[in-house]
């Protein structure tokens, strides 16, 4: 059932055309900043050079990537539950022999599916470089693993958002102000003299510089875990409450 369900999500996906316009826009975009980031590197000398060809490419490709991956998101997620609920068509899946868990993870799992492609982009845009730059496959592999990461865990706050409101407009600035909430929070104060805040903590920014940085540390990978799973929890939490009325 979950992945009947996560097929659904994928097809009624890809006949939309917001998926391919995030695409094309993300792969215009992307392809500027590939073609800056090596045009600026190959114009210093090497003296001049703070960071190798990598760490530039992962640090703006990818960065920026995170950014697109933030704002497609809710726009992906609002289709799922928020339309099905204004529409009614969620009642009659509500009514099916199927747990709301499964349709949480079903419906998740096609906003994964949906969304891995944008975060493969920049990856892709770096093939033209083989044979031609010396570049480290395992920085790219890291820098490629907190992308996705990032993505999944935007998925399920967007999902969550979705979840709240039966209007899709309102969902997405649901989604997008949690995420912004995420994305800032790291700004705040440190507490006393803490190295790293709760607040820093908090940020997904903070955590995703380090796979930019081509390391991959196991709280960095607990914290996109953990949060994806928490607002995961969080939208069943929602669904069930909503059966309940």
């Amino acid at each position: 059932m979950i992945g009947a369900i996560a097929g659904r999500e994928i097809r009624s996906g890809l006949v939309t055309p917001l998926i391919w316009v995030l695409l094309g826009a993300g792969q215009v975009v992307l392809a500027w900043i590939y073609l800056k980031v090596v045009e600026d590197f190959s114009g210093l000398s090497a003296d001049e050079r703070v960071g190798s060809l990598t760490q530039e490419l992962a640090l703006n490709l990818f960065g920026f990537a995170a950014v697109i991956a933030l704002l497609a998101a809710p726009l992906l997620a609002m289709r799922s539950l928020s339309a099905e609920l204004r529409e009614g068509s969620f009642d009659l899946l509500g009514s099916a022999p199927v747990r709301l868990g499964e349709v949480v993870i079903g419906k998740f799992l096609g906003l994964i599916l949906l969304i891995t492609p944008l975060c493969l982009l920049p990856a892709a845009n770096l093939l033209m470089l083989s044979g031609i730059a010396d570049l480290d496959p395992g920085h790219l592999a890291a820098a490629t693993l907190g992308l996705w990461l990032a993505a999944v865990m935007f998925c399920a706050i967007g999902l969550y958002g979705s979840s709240l409101s039966s209007q899709p407009g309102a969902s997405v600035l649901i989604g997008f102000g949690l995420l912004l909430l995420l994305s800032i929070v790291g700004r705040a104060d440190s507490i006393g003299d803490m190295s790293l805040s709760l607040f820093d903590w908090l940020s997904w920014n903070e955590h995703l510089l380090w796979f930019l940085l081509g390391a991959v540390r196991m709280s960095d990978l607990g914290y996109f875990v953990l949060f994806t799973l928490f607002f995961l929890a969080l939208t069943h939490r929602r669904l069930i409450n909503r059966r309940l009325q």
